[in-house]
């Protein structure tokens, strides 16, 4: 006993030093380790000089057809963070003004991510500017290289060791610029926030990654997205997300539809829906879409009569191979129109002219690309040639034997003047007052084209002598032979000029899309009724006037 305790009391006699040199080494320990961590601090500023080149070389060897200036980058060695300041990307085709500036880029180690084992980068651009002109663009459609290939994710994942895992974007700055165009194409306010993008975390999910984003559009309208992606699915990603876009002002949108012969001036777009696009599926499931007050037209131009055919053509064929496409399905629930003017212009005519309906309020309901989803319902109501009260109904299926619709049109008491400028085009003369009415079915199924188109024409004055007076008298005198037929082929009952014509027959093409289809059954009808039913009143003139 007594030797036991005379161990015990000598060790911790032992101890008592040990623990004394413990407590006097511990601030010299922790100074020590404090200077270490300083001497680093320090030694990243002077590594500096060193990294920014070798960052802005890596860069630019990933770059094809651009070039990166990079003026400041700091590597911070205690959290291993890199910074870049001030890069520029010059187009080497156009170098003015330069396609995208990023004042603060940095790249930093995810602490979460080591939990799981990995170890991944944080990437935060702060303040993004991208800048596109239209000569800038037209370099890069025309360029010999994919803009996949062109390095801008290489240029991105190489300047640091570790592959990126969340990507955020602050207040980003988007631009496109028309030669001559006031108003630009301008995307502000951009925030995103993406995160697993190396599918650390639920790696079994169809899209692992998820991300938020929300920008203003065109200075007052809002887009927001909430979804989720896989970015590493080959050969593109895929992702799915639920969308709302609210007042996106339309008359922006024209500096790059003129290019598809369509101007807009006015008006709004707002939708909201969800959307599935990946190399296995495309799934589009758009509860509304709702263009308010816009004043579209679309003009048939000579100069671009082959460019409007070929994309009239690329539309349909696109239309016909998604219809009923296994893989692809598309259903908008609710499409409208509001307050608004639709235009046909021809300038390919002589004299040129114009059609519209002013007023237009259209609704197309439960619109779809299966034949199994039911047939799509249209309503539109107007004023043609903003006086001709008009009402079409319609409905049509994505039939797998070929386009199937019908539709019946009304068009009532529309003031026959400001149809001069077709009437003079197609029938070489002009009215001075006169009404046009309009009544039509028309329908496609199997192939077969059938309905009736029964124009009707009231109080029609086609000689005015104070109006005609400066015409010659070759004109003058068809003109009263035109006003002679209307006056003897009146209806008795309704005193107007009245006839009626049957349309049958079958398309040119049975598999063309559902619009080609549309198409070609109003252009028979308009041929084969409304324009040549003056000249059927003209020769039954004549014949009369033979046989009195």
């Amino acid at each position: 006993m007594v030797e036991s305790a005379l161990i015990v009391e000598s060790d911790a006699v032992a101890s008592k030093p040990s623990r004394s040199m413990a407590r006097r080494m511990a601030p010299w320990l922790l100074c020590g380790i404090a200077v270490v961590l300083i001497a680093i601090f320090i030694l990243s500023f002077f590594l500096d000089s060193i990294i920014r080149p070798r960052m802005e070389a890596k860069i630019n060897s990933s770059l094809k057809g651009y070039h990166a200036t990079l003026p400041h980058a700091h590597l911070q060695l205690l959290g291993f963070t890199l910074t870049l300041r001030d890069l520029t990307i010059v187009q080497l085709a156009h170098p003015h003004p330069p396609v995208a500036a990023f004042p603060l880029m940095r790249f930093r180690v995810q602490w979460k991510a080591l939990f799981f084992g990995r170890v991944v980068a944080n990437v935060a651009l702060l303040h993004p500017r991208v800048h596109i002109d239209e000569a800038q663009f037209a370099s890069e459609r025309k360029g010999p290289i994919p803009i996949r290939e062109e390095g801008w994710q290489d240029a991105l994942q190489d300047v640091y060791p570790f592959k990126i895992n969340c990507f955020v974007i602050e207040d980003g700055d988007a631009v496109y610029v028309e030669n001559g165009e006031s108003k630009t194409l301008h995307l502000a306010d951009l925030n995103l926030v993406t995160d697993n993008i190396r599918n650390i975390q639920e790696p079994n999910h169809p899209y692992p990654s998820w991300f938020s984003a929300s920008a203003v559009i065109f200075d007052r309208g809002k887009v927001s997205l909430e979804g989720r992606s896989n970015y590493l699915m080959k050969p593109f990603p895929g992702m799915e997300t639920r969308y709302v876009v609210t007042s996106v002002p339309m008359d922006a949108v024209s500096t790059a539809s003129r290019h598809i012969n369509v101007a807009i001036s006015g008006g709004t777009f707002a939708s909201k829906g969800f959307f599935e696009y990946s190399p296995k599926v495309t799934n589009f499931d758009v509860d509304n879409v709702t263009f308010d007050a816009i004043n579209l037209t679309y003009t048939h131009r000579p100069e671009t009569v082959h460019a409007e055919a070929t994309r009239v053509k690329a539309a349909g064929k696109t239309i016909e191979k998604e219809t009923n496409r296994r893989a692809v399905n598309i259903k908008v629930r609710d499409l409208d129109i509001k307050r608004s003017r639709l235009a046909f212009a021809d300038r390919t005519s002589n004299p040129p002219f114009n059609l519209y309906v002013a007023n237009t309020d259209l609704k197309l309901m439960h619109l779809a690309n299966h034949e199994a989803q039911g047939p799509a319902r249209l309503t539109l109501s107007g004023n043609f040639m903003g006086s001709g009260a008009t009402n079409v109904t319609g409905s049509f299926l994505a039939s797998g034997q070929g386009p199937e619709f019908n539709t019946q049109i009304t068009i009532v008491n529309t003031d026959m003047t400001a149809l001069n400028p077709l009437l003079r085009a197609y029938g070489r003369f002009d009215v001075a007052q006169g009404r046009f009415t309009l009544y039509s079915q028309l329908g496609v199924k199997n192939a077969n084209m059938s309905g009736y188109v029964k124009p009707m024409f009231s109080d029609l004055k086609v000689y005015d002598y104070q109006k005609d007076k400066n015409k010659d008298l070759l004109s003058q005198a068809k003109e009263l032979v035109i006003g002679a037929a209307a006056h003897i082929f009146k209806n008795r009952e309704t005193q107007k000029v009245a006839t009626q014509v049957d349309i049958s027959g079958t398309l040119k093409q049975p598999n063309v899309s559902t619009w080609d289809a549309f198409v070609e059954i109003v252009k028979n009808a308009f041929i084969k009724a409304i324009l040549p039913g003056f000249d059927r009143e003209v020769h039954g003139a004549r014949a009369a006037k033979r046989g009195g």
